[in-house]
């Protein structure tokens, strides 16, 4: 199961212009008191139970925080496989939104062929990295099946390059500024290059940017300070660092590279960018999987103890969606108490990138500011459902999604 909870949005405008915006959250914090009293062998079989939405990515935060608060060695060959799980489901999630979301926005019909394809890889790569396709244990072990695995890389790039990119998926990972976007928008006709050419045709590129920067690095020793100093409770659904609100999203990971680069240069953190970040993603995911099979293979890195953990652990691992973080505390051998941040917690902050985002629409109509809302909070997109209510400046609901 995925934890129950929904998020509502009240944009208020007026005259096609957004106003203001809250957003409230339903998600429970009941789901991580399931774990206290578990032992950490107990913790790592409820958490694939619990999530089912980005469950490699919790289930390898959850082992990495047990381990932390253990105190014991790192693995990197290891470390390796569980992120090349990651990056596999981050891959799903994402081919998710293009396949059976982006469609919906431009009248096209959904491609659930290919993604019911793209679900069974998870299973295979298990299969063919780990014992008994065990990959969140604390005794988990290899059994690696090289040649199985860089032929489902190789299946699994083809899937994408045909269902999303319509065999230009190679061109689209050689574009770099926007000039080279355009040249691949005339000559494509693939699902994505039609919303995009729709996004252009709209003038709605910039829709969305904000002011909000995108999180870095947090050291984990600092991250645990912060935390400690905090109420636990409150931080966790509201989070922040050192009094800021942040975003968490996949654009984070995608700044570095140029065609990203240049095009926030001109649309700032809009919506062309977030959806342009998304498609890079995807079309760079076979390339780490292929680098994470080489360091599996061939990893020479030394184990890392673990030291002073006072039985505290915490982890950070990029999930689909944005960063996770997972932080536990044992005492005497038992959960005593759980916490977990998802980057829906701090996208959908009340004062957060989706709040600040909508508050700069403005359409022509209640339709298209509608249709600009729900465009930009699905480039954000939440791990829950939402409501959209559009309320007029009397406060009377006009639509809703």
């Amino acid at each position: 199961m995925t934890p129950a909870g929904y998020i509502l949005i009240d944009l208020h405008h007026r005259f096609g212009n957004a106003t203001g915006v809250q957003i409230a959250s339903s998600r429970p914090d009941a789901v991580t008191q399931i774990l206290i009293g578990k032992t950490p062998e107990q913790l790592l079989d409820t958490v694939p139970l619990l999530f089912t939405l980005c469950g490699n990515a919790q289930a390898s935060a959850a082992l990495l925080a047990c381990r932390a608060a253990l105190g014991m060695a790192t693995e990197p060959d290891i470390d390796s496989a569980r992120e090349l799980l990651v990056q596999l489901e981050t891959l799903r999630e994402h081919a998710w939104r293009i396949l059976l979301d982006w469609p919906l926005f431009i009248g096209l019909a959904q491609d659930k062929t290919a993604l019911a394809t793209l679900l069974k890889f998870d299973a295979w790569f298990k299969r063919h990295l780990f014992r008994h396709g065990e990959a969140f244990k604390l005794d988990s072990r290899l059994d690696v099946d090289a040649a199985q695995l860089t032929n489902l890389t190789d299946a699994l790039e083809a899937l994408i390059d045909v269902s999303i990119f319509n065999g230009r998926l190679a061109d689209f990972q050689a574009l770099t500024c926007e000039a080279q976007l355009h040249d691949w928008l005339r000559r494509n006709d693939a699902l994505p290059a039609k919303l995009l050419n729709y996004l252009y045709s709209q003038d709605w590129a910039m829709t969305g940017q904000n002011d909000i920067a995108c999180l870095p690095k947090l050291d984990a020793e600092a991250l645990n300070r912060q935390m400690q100093r905090e109420d636990l409770a409150t931080f966790t659904r509201t989070p922040h660092w050192q009094g800021r609100c942040f975003e968490v999203t996949l654009l984070n990971r995608q700044l570095s590279q140029p065609l990203i680069s240049e095009m926030r240069s001109h649309y700032g953190n809009g919506l062309i960018v977030r959806m342009l970040a998304r498609l890079l993603e995807v079309a760079l995911i076979p390339f780490q999987l292929r680098q994470l099979l080489v360091q599996i293979k061939n990893d020479t890195a030394l184990p890392i103890n673990n030291t002073e953990s006072n039985g505290i652990g915490l982890a950070q691992v990029q999930a689909a969606r944005g960063l996770l973080i997972h932080r536990l505390e044992l005492r005497q051998g038992r959960v005593h108490d759980y916490r977990i941040i998802a980057p829906t917690e701090w996208n959908f902050h009340p004062e957060g990138v989706v709040a600040q985002g909508l508050k700069q629409l403005t359409a022509q109509s209640l339709s298209d500011l509608q249709r600009q809302a729900e465009l930009y909070i699905n480039a954000v997109d939440p791990c829950v459902q939402y409501a959209l209510n559009l309320t007029d400046s009397r406060n009377e609901i006009e639509a809703h999604a």
